[in-house]
């Protein structure tokens, strides 16, 4: 590790922001954490110092003979130098930085093993007995250079908090999806069901429905970003396990030599439930819901080795808001792996006509049940938010045509769930392309004015970010309707100075590949103001111009019509912007509509 580090990441409390900067010097880089910018900075330092509200660490990578390396934190506990497992540059986020700052301030000196044969510290008991008499795991440590030490340092006992280990109870009143659950059913013939879709779209509501109507045996865990510590992520893991079959826990007596890497443990473990259940033949479900909060790349490596060697008997179930860096393609092309996402679980027509009349109380007809479903897009949060608009009303038609995503509920509730949780990147990206109805990476890159959107769109995908495609070429996409308007809500909130200029990049973009009537449309939505409505009137043969314009025709269609040349038809299109104080063809068609001029 070196003595000192040439860059430093701050937090400063006087700018509200973390700040990079050389370490010998004043110099701040234009660099911000968590963009483009500075995971292409972290891949090419080998150390950077950090400071950060919960704490002060050297971050150090450490480069092994094949791969990219891995960062370490490095700090004095106690006298002693600690070393704390960050992750690959990929994952060098503010939270991680701040995460591992919080485990070393909260970190205490190791506590050393006894002598061989002699009993652990309590830290290390075999297993710690819930008040539900579950047994769970103790705090297993990843791979280290460093005596073992509690992986629970930050709760207040060496216990697992039993609520996460249950599966949620299914609500009294909800929409049964039998069309889902039997295909919940076919995919136990399969390693891995994933259920990806944006936040509100009931999926763990479906598969507590689904187990609790079933009979087959199930292990659950709710993860929480805590969870991104690898020891704490296995303790968990084992524990909910446990809850299967608590005989599971031959791995304990690996704790009585050295502490298991994560491989070792996982593999007592799949040997464990192979040796149980060999003769039972009883399969069962394991489901990791809200995996989108892990991170860590060392976990994932751990589920992709248990994914590998999952026993016959084991069926895997991930609940995420994102798609996970996982072996997705291989299982795909071995047929192990069935997909449920946004378009297999939003509310059908007849869903969402029960939903609303059964669950919220609401007495509406077949045709605005339908019209309110086609309006969310069948988003089940978006239908219980516009429900929950409706209550006492006595004009549900009026209001169901006039819902949108500029709703206060919806607006607040995207901003909260889904807007606030990204990068300050992903955000402008989001609010400088949500004035499109259509997305593609070149339409995107003029908006912005920068490249890169290619990369922006296959993340927000990626991500499940209510994004559309429309194509399967991945070219062409569009958001979800009440996404896309509570973005416009909240851009033109925050900078509304911003949005024509948005739109004339828009304009220009779509004039210059020939998409006149779209370009108009953009045109329309940014009026530039004209210092009068003509410089001077337009000639006969002017204005039989204009009118083929506004009919969509082309210069070659207008000099075909006319019995004109090119070159002629041009310079009365030029006459014409001339005289209406315009520049482009989009802006003529725009500003004629508007006047009296045919």
């Amino acid at each position: 590790m070196p003595k000192n580090a040439r860059y430093t990441l701050a937090w400063s409390p006087l700018h509200q922001a973390y700040k990079l900067h050389e370490s010998q010097g004043s110099k701040v880089l234009d660099i911000v954490p968590e963009s483009p910018a500075w995971f292409a900075w972290v891949s090419q330092v080998s150390s950077f110092a950090f400071h950060g509200r919960n704490g002060s660490y050297t971050a150090c990578k450490e480069c092994k003979q094949r791969g990219e390396g891995y960062w370490y934190a490095y700090a004095r506990v106690g006298g002693k130098m600690t070393k704390r497992y960050l992750g690959r540059s990929i994952g060098l986020t503010l939270p991680r930085l701040e995460q591992v700052a919080q485990e070393l301030r909260l970190d205490t000196p190791d506590t050393p093993l006894q002598k061989e044969g002699t009993a652990l510290s309590r830290s290390s008991d075999p297993l710690v007995l819930l008040s539900n008499d579950t047994a769970v795991p103790p705090a297993f440590v990843q791979r280290s250079h460093h005596p073992a030490r509690p992986a629970f340092a930050d709760l207040p006992a060496d216990l697992l908090l039993a609520t996460k280990l249950r599966v949620p109870r299914p609500r009294p009143h909800l929409v049964h999806r039998p069309r889902l659950i039997q295909r919940l059913e076919q995919g136990m013939e399969r390693a891995l069901t994933l259920i990806s879709a944006p936040v509100g779209f009931g999926k763990s509501t479906l598969l507590s429905d689904w187990l609790a109507s079933c009979a087959i045996p199930v292990a659950w865990l709710s993860l929480e970003p805590q969870d991104n510590e690898p020891a704490r992520f296995l303790s968990y893991l084992l524990a909910a396990l446990q809850t299967y079959d608590p005989h599971l826990g031959t791995i304990r007596q690996t704790l009585h030599h050295q502490p298991p890497s994560m491989e070792t443990i996982l593999t007592v473990l799949i040997n464990d439930l192979l040796t149980r259940k060999a003769t039972a033949q009883e399969h069962f479900v394991f489901v990791l819901d809200n995996y989108q909060v892990i991170t860590n790349e060392c976990i994932h490596q751990a589920l992709s080795f248990l994914l590998e060697h999952l026993p016959p008997h084991m069926h895997l179930v991930l609940a995420t808001r994102e798609d996970p860096p996982l072996q997705l393609a291989q299982l795909r092309g071995r047929d192990n792996l069935l997909e449920l996402r946004a378009i297999d679980l939003r509310f059908t027509q007849e869903e969402a006509a029960m939903f609303l009349r059964e669950v919220m109380g609401l007495p509406l007809s077949t045709e605005e049940s339908a019209l309110l479903q086609a309006r969310t897009e069948g988003w089940i949060t978006g239908l219980q938010l516009a429900a929950f608009s409706l209550q006492g009303r006595d004009d549900p038609e009026a209001f169901i045509t006039a819902f949108s995503g500029s709703h206060h509920y919806v607006v607040d509730y995207l901003l909260e769930e889904v807007l606030n949780r990204q990068s300050e990147d992903i955000q402008n990206f989001l609010l400088q392309t949500c004035i499109l109805d259509r997305l593609s990476a070149p339409l995107c890159d003029a908006v912005r004015e920068q490249d890169g959107s290619q990369a922006m769109l296959d993340f927000l995908e990626r991500a499940n970010l209510f994004l559309v495609a429309l194509d399967e070429q991945g070219q062409w996409y569009r958001y979800h309707r009440l996404f896309a308007e509570a973005l416009r809500q909240w851009l033109q909130q925050t900078a509304p100075a911003l949005v024509p200029a948005l739109h004339l990049r828009a304009s220009r973009w779509y004039e210059q590949h020939g998409l006149i009537a779209r370009a108009v449309s953009h045109t329309l939505a940014a009026p530039v103001p004209q210092p009068g409505p003509l410089v001077e009137p337009l000639t006969g043969r002017e204005r039989e111009v204009l009118q083929l314009l506004l009919d969509g025709a082309s210069n070659r269609e207008i000099a075909r019509h006319l019995v004109l040349s090119m070159n002629t038809v041009k310079k009365h299109v030029l006459n014409i912007c001339g005289k209406l104080n315009v520049r482009r063809r989009a802006q003529v068609i725009a500003k004629a509509q508007t006047l009296p001029l045919l």
